[in-house]
């Protein structure tokens, strides 16, 4: 496939989707700091250049050379996370950036995306083998438990579960039965004191105060009381933009990166939300409906994969801000200041796109 070819092929208006919400969290951030570019959306802005950049880079690889070096690049991703946990700097007790001199990046977000490719390279793999428990399970668990514990260790309890329910998605779609994940199920709640037992006391704090919203609003449930003044705040419409008053004046915590979405609420009200949502289910409808039209195992299930767990991502960042799940620490896919979690879903999206632009594509013989 030559470059014009390739240019022809890629779904431009797909892409389109993904700058515009990318976009509005470049003007929320914008609107954050008081009608200035500094110091989030200009650096916002050069991360969504590069992540776009990527992306077509992504797309343009043969899916051949992504299914070749799934392996390598998952064991590469890991290697960087053993660095993170041994070799940086704690930042407000974590240790999960590395820092690279001219630029620090979260491993985390990374490997999120290659554990779900590494894992539909070991499913297409053996998907014409014996579906013996050894095969079809413990050697995938593996796969998956290890940079879970690895980035639940930094401690980063959100993206571990990410990592973790994405995962579970790959596995559903390589057809483990459903009985499996009913005794999971069952253990898992059963070691659930065990589980709590290594969680960090802030952590158990998050979830006894999740329970209990009502009480201590000034102190340990602060952050969930302001995200929901500012929310019910903006009304129908909201309040306009640079107008939102619980932003500027601070009272909503992490507002560029956990709690961005408070600030769209206050300042575009219930209808910007629902355009926002309605634009994210634009976009993983569209990617569900480019990756099922690719024609091997490998790209379908890494793309399904992939949008849930953009998805999941959604799902949590809402779910927090809103008070019905704890805080966990996770941003809103592409408006969330941050330049590791941006790439990496341009990424994914790139790898996605490789799969259908590839799609004649054989890789049973690799």
């Amino acid at each position: 496939m030559n470059i014009f070819s390739l240019v022809y092929k890629i779904n431009w208006l797909f892409i389109f989707l993904l700058i515009l919400v990318s976009s509005l969290g470049v003007g929320l951030l914008y609107s954050i700091a008081g009608g200035e570019w500094n110091p989030w959306a200009l650096n916002q802005i050069i991360r969504i250049l590069i992540g776009v950049l990527l992306l077509l880079f992504a797309a343009s690889i043969n899916i051949k050379i992504w299914y070749k070096n799934s392996y390598y690049i998952y064991f590469f991703c890991i290697f960087l996370i053993l660095i993170t946990l041994f070799f940086s700097r704690e930042i407000s007790g974590a240790t999960r950036w590395l820092d690279l001199y001219f630029f620090s990046m979260q491993p985390a977000e990374i490997l999120k995306i290659f554990v779900i490719l590494t894992l539909a390279k070991y499913f297409h793999s053996i998907k014409l083998q014996s579906f013996d428990i050894k095969h079809r399970i413990l050697f995938p668990l593996l796969i998956l438990l290890l940079p879970v514990t690895l980035v639940f260790k930094q401690p980063d309890l959100g993206t571990a579960l990410i990592i973790f329910f994405s995962g579970i998605v790959v596995f559903f779609l390589a057809g483990v039965k459903a009985k499996v994940f009913l005794g999971a199920g069952i253990l898992g709640t059963i070691s659930m004191p065990v589980l709590w037992s290594f969680l960090k006391d802030y952590q158990k704090s998050r979830i006894i105060n999740f329970l209990d919203q009502q009480s201590d609003v000034l102190g340990a449930n602060y952050h969930i009381t302001q995200s929901k003044i500012s929310l019910g705040s903006g009304g129908l419409f909201g309040k306009g933009f640079l107008q939102g008053t619980q932003s500027h004046l601070s009272f909503v915590p992490e507002m560029q990166t956990d709690f961005i979405f408070s600030v769209l609420g206050e300042e575009f009200g219930f209808f910007g939300i629902f355009m926002l949502f309605i634009i994210y289910a634009i976009i993983m409808f569209w990617a569900i409906r480019i990756c099922l039209n690719s024609r091997n195992y490998f790209s379908k299930i890494f793309g399904i994969s992939f949008i849930s767990s953009f998805f999941l991502s959604i799902f949590v960042n809402v779910g927090m801000v809103t008070g019905i799940i704890p805080v966990v620490g996770v941003p809103l896919p592409l408006c969330s200041y941050g330049g590791s979690a941006m790439i990496s879903y341009f990424i994914g999206f790139g790898i996605l796109l490789s799969g259908y632009n590839f799609r004649d594509n054989k890789l049973e013989n690799i």
